[in-house]
């Protein structure tokens, strides 16, 4: 069975990411869809808007035919580590293809250009750490340092569009494996990836769906939104918890006044002596988004921020993150599809990375950034929110019916 893999958040799951499955799997004729998937906290460093028992459900109802967690570790981190996380699962998956969204561009196009950037790697390196102190973001440093080598050679698109930054790090990420995977582009219609207001075009984005759904509660169907999402979506939207970062601020705060700086500095990418500002911010600001705002800087973005706020209100430290990039422990299964079944029973007879379908002894060792992090996310939910590992079991649709019998 050839399988194509395709790295996504479902944040959530809308028209736009069920055309994507469509056109992958059609365009490298695939007999199933492999879907690598945030957990519970997503690549912007927040909760995810549903839980991923509930995207991972309706992912399989809508195109995908197996769902594998994305660990929290690999998830909630900028374009280079996640399409690094990403693309390791991918391969330890044994996808023969993965496909990605972009604005514009070719395969070849983007395996060229990532070609151009091995070949050049230490020169951009070079010029890069002189940008490191003018004060910019590390995007745009690295932007520039890039352009200033490869301005020569040139290229017919660009690489600044937030998908096409994304799709040029799987790709880059792809083609370090001796056996790269054939590379599939679904070029975007519609909506662009953080567009807020896009609800007049074809496909909406993401961010206008998470903001309408916060912003209008459980009415979802009676103001239209069921022409952007499945019916399982809007379904969820009406009736599952809810989350956002809100919930979690007194948390957060909590944990900002109780560890001391030294503390701080111990989580993951607490660094340049942002504790002492964290905690002088965290004291007075009444609620996360004025935090964050008083923390923004060109240097220290929101999405940055965000995501050091999600470390540090799971307890990630730099000695939790250097373990996890260093090799993947277990895979986390999340649902099937039958297709999917037969592809999981040809691939346990030749991978070495265990796949877990039930969490339980021994396997809470190699999970327990994620059971941590679970617990965590419950504690924002207003409505009661399942228990989130122990009780679970991967969703199976078999002919449309979930957990058949």
């Amino acid at each position: 069975m050839k399988a194509c893999g395709v790295i996504a958040e479902y944040n959530p799951f809308h028209n736009g990411h069920r055309y994507q499955l469509s056109e992958a799997k059609r365009m490298t004729q695939s007999d199933v869809m492999v879907v690598a998937m945030s957990g519970n906290f997503v690549q912007r460093g927040a909760p995810a808007l549903l839980d991923k028992w509930t995207r991972a459900e309706i992912a399989l109802r809508n195109g995908a035919d197996i769902v594998v967690e994305m660990p929290v570790l690999g998830s909630v981190q900028a374009a280079d580590l996640f399409a690094k996380a990403g693309i390791r699962l991918l391969q330890a998956m044994q996808c023969d293809a993965f496909a990605f969204g972009a604005e514009e561009g070719t395969a070849e196009d983007f395996i060229s250009h990532s070609r151009l950037l091995r070949e050049h790697g230490s020169e951009i390196d070079r010029i890069f750490q002189t940008y490191r102190n003018d004060g910019r973001t590390y995007a745009a440093q690295l932007e520039t340092a890039i352009a200033e080598v490869l301005r020569p050679q040139g290229s017919a698109i660009s690489f600044s569009t937030p998908n096409n930054q994304l799709g040029l790090a799987y790709v880059k990420e792809n083609e370090q494996f001796p056996e790269p995977m054939e590379t599939a582009i679904v070029l975007r219609r519609g909506a662009g990836h953080n567009d807020s207001d896009s609800f007049g075009q074809e496909f909406a984005s993401g961010t206008a769906i998470r903001e309408w759904a916060l912003h209008h509660g459980k009415q979802s169907e009676g103001n239209g939104m069921g022409r952007f999402v499945p019916e399982e979506t809007l379904e969820a939207l009406e009736r599952r918890p809810l989350l956002e970062w809100e919930p979690y601020w007194s948390m957060l705060q909590y944990q900002l006044m109780l560890l001391s700086h030294a503390e701080l500095r111990n989580i993951y990418q607490v660094e340049e002596g942002l504790e002492y500002r964290l905690k002088k911010e965290a004291e007075d600001a009444p609620d996360f988004m004025a935090f964050i705002q008083r923390m923004k800087t060109k240097r220290w973005t929101w999405a940055r921020l965000q995501r050091v706020c999600t470390y540090i209100l799971l307890g990630i430290t730099k000695e939790e993150a250097h373990s996890f990039q260093e090799k993947a422990d277990a895979i986390r299964l999340l649902g099937f599809t039958e297709a999917g079944r037969r592809y999981l029973n040809q691939l346990k007879k030749n991978t070495e990375i265990p796949i877990v379908t039930k969490v339980r002894e021994p396997h809470t060792a190699d999970l327990k950034l994620e059971i941590r992090s679970d617990r965590i996310y419950r504690l924002g939910a207003v409505q009661v929110l399942e228990e989130q590992n122990f009780t679970r079991s991967p969703v199976y649709i078999r002919n449309g019916l979930q957990n058949p019998k």
